[in-house]
């Protein structure tokens, strides 16, 4: 179709991506994402993003650095879903929750125990429905996915198998290549 551009041309398949396994700790995370950001900084790779494997080697889940720090506070995801639920004063309800100590106040009180202590399976969230695009789909669903999930990549699934990720930096510099070279600023 003329003017739709394609998940499957901007995706980024399985093999451009480093794993980590779900049995790792927070801290083997930890130094992964370190290695990952260090690559990253030195332009030896585009991503700084982990697939999360389980012990078959078949991709569960990816770990960002944002995802890491969520495992410093996992009772949040027994009270919030993210991909579900959004409050429109989140802070008020966490901080009434707070409170009530039904969440932890001082995540880095215990940082070094939880970082030894704690294994990516205890806090990595699985991929929801509206964290998936086909990858026979259009950028125009996937934009939508973007705002309404505020995701920083999609899984690109095909039928039932993941085969890929789209990033949202990668569509980001497609839709400002498109600014740039098809608009007009007014004058």
């Amino acid at each position: 179709m003329p003017g739709k551009m394609p998940v499957k041309d901007l995706m980024v398949g399985l093999d451009g991506f480093h794993s980590i396994s779900v049995d790792a700790t927070f801290i083997e995370a930890h130094a992964a994402l370190e290695k990952a950001r260090e690559k990253f900084q030195a332009g030896e790779t585009k991503y700084r993003v982990l697939l999360v494997e389980d012990e078959n080697g078949h991709v569960v889940g990816k770990l960002s650095p944002m995802d890491l720090i969520q495992g410093l506070e996992p009772r949040y995801s027994n009270i919030i879903d993210p991909n579900r639920l959004r409050f429109k004063d989140a802070l008020y309800v966490i901080q009434s929750m707070k409170q009530q100590k039904v969440l932890w106040d001082k995540p880095l009180e215990n940082l070094c125990r939880t970082a030894q202590d704690t294994r990516i399976k205890d806090f990595l969230t699985l991929p929801g429905e509206g964290h998936q695009i086909s990858v026979d789909s259009y950028l125009d669903e996937a934009l939508h996915l973007y705002v309404v999930g505020r995701h920083d990549s999609l899984f690109v699934m095909d039928g039932s198998k993941l085969v890929g990720l789209l990033v949202f930096a990668d569509v980001y510099d497609f839709i400002s290549g498109k600014i740039t070279a098809e608009c007009q600023l007014p004058s």
